[in-house]
């Protein structure tokens, strides 16, 4: 590499930062699906332009077309085995939990599930592959070597997550655990940063080891995709197959018809537990019998008047 071409490159490099990070933020703000989608894709084509004028060739920047085929196999292979580690994890009780997210239950306000794949591959995936594996991985500052820059082009691919982080958290399996606790909020974030770099890195390394940004393309949309459906399935094994809580009960003997009365002489006729718990009946003379007596046991009248 020339001295000038690096001076260049040195030169191109902060701008290219700078423009990647400024129309992410400015993509993020925005509510239009369709609007997001045209900063993020205008972001990707002004990082290659950058990246084309301070002398990166074509397939230095993973769009040769000898490189294709390799892309294509390495992708498929990739992406395959990602989405089925992911999808094994929504079958397994143990890591089912971790996989639900509000997001994927069910029909939300971003449309059904055919929709929500479809944006994930052809909106959200190819502008970053193109912005990180493309632009900032061949756009390599000065003689810097291929593990420099892959260190930074996916320390910046987790940085550019920590908005859809903390707007989403909450929509998160821990959700509800992080809502009322800042500490730990920052520590998610900081472990979803971190997550996101090392995937970063293994799409990088699947750019440079096929020569072609499908590769990365390829791995990370199936990746995604994958995540979505788990998350689905997650809810709804999740509700097909609640867990049983465990409960004791003493079974309990039939109740007599007679049980709990008491024989309280020719005025009771089997009433529950003393005459005052009596219903009310119809005035007669009997019930003024009644109710003579119980005054004469209170003392307040006499017996007699009651008759």
């Amino acid at each position: 590499m020339s001295g000038r071409v690096s001076a260049v490159r040195i030169r191109a490099w902060p701008v290219a930062v700078t423009t990647a990070a400024a129309l992410d933020v400015v993509a993020h703000r925005l509510r239009h699906p369709a609007a997001r989608t045209a900063v993020r894709y205008g972001a990707a084509l002004a990082l290659l332009g950058i990246a084309r004028t301070a002398g990166v060739s074509w397939s230095g920047l993973g769009l040769g077309r000898r490189e294709l085929g390799s892309g294509v196999r390495t992708g498929v292979v990739a992406g395959g085995c990602a989405a089925a580690a992911v999808l094994a994890g929504a079958a397994l009780p143990a890591t089912r939990r971790v996989l639900r997210d509000q997001r994927a239950a069910g029909t939300t306000a971003g449309g059904g599930l055919v929709t929500q794949l479809a944006r994930i591959t052809c909106a959200a995936v190819p502008p970053e592959e193109l912005v990180y594996r493309s632009a900032l991985l061949g756009l390599r500052p000065g003689d810097g070597s291929q593990a420099g820059a892959v260190a930074w082009s996916s320390v910046l691919f987790g940085l550019s997550h920590i908005q859809p982080t903390l707007s989403t958290m909450s929509q998160t399996a821990l959700g509800e655990h992080l809502a009322p606790r800042p500490m730990h909020q920052a520590a998610f974030v900081a472990g979803n940063v971190a997550a996101t770099a090392a995937a970063g890195a293994a799409f990088a390394w699947l750019r440079l080891r096929s020569g072609s940004v499908l590769a990365p393309l390829l791995a990370h949309a199936a990746l995604n995709d994958a995540a979505l459906i788990a998350g689905r399935l997650a809810h709804r094994l999740g509700r097909d197959h609640p867990v049983a809580r465990r409960t004791t009960s003493t079974p309990v003997a039939p109740r007599r018809a007679d049980a709990g009365r008491k024989d309280l002489g020719p005025f009771s006729s089997g009433q529950p537990r003393g005459i005052i718990a009596c219903r009310p009946r119809r005035p007669g003379r009997r019930s003024v019998a009644v109710t003579g007596v119980v005054r004469g046991i209170d003392g307040s009248a006499s017996s007699r008047s009651a008759w």
